[in-house]
């Protein structure tokens, strides 16, 4: 499966058309389509609804790792870049139904703008 093969993240449970997965500390679900929905449908991010997904992960040293693996796998990817307005290390892919992930390395705040902003 691509989220544990080629991603590395851990396979917690799966059953029947949902998987349950370990992305880095963050749990998630993955669900097949609903019955109703058209064998010959496919992920449009200009319809209504999930666009992408962005996660953050512990480093950016962890981006490069998953770029290797992602080229590796023949993963479409932008390769590791920095994101100017929120000063993170990211790479965005797309998944094989074309959606598109980004993971970031977030920057950690600093002690005296999280707790002193707004303190008179």
């Amino acid at each position: 499966m691509f989220f544990d093969a080629d991603l590395g993240f851990q396979l917690v449970r799966e059953r029947d058309e949902a998987v349950l997965l370990n992305a880095h500390g963050t749990l998630f679900g993955v669900l097949g389509a609903a019955p109703e929905t058209s064998p010959e449908d496919r992920f449009d991010p200009f319809r209504v609804g999930l666009d992408h997904l962005a996660l953050a992960v512990e480093s950016a040293e962890s981006l490069h790792e998953l770029k290797q693996q992602l080229d590796a796998a023949g993963v479409r990817n932008n390769g590791v870049q920095n994101d100017t307005v929120t000063g993170a290390t990211y790479i965005a892919f797309y998944d094989p139904d074309g959606i598109a992930w980004e993971l970031y390395a977030i920057p950690a705040l600093s002690a005296s703008t999280s707790t002193t902003e707004g303190v008179a």
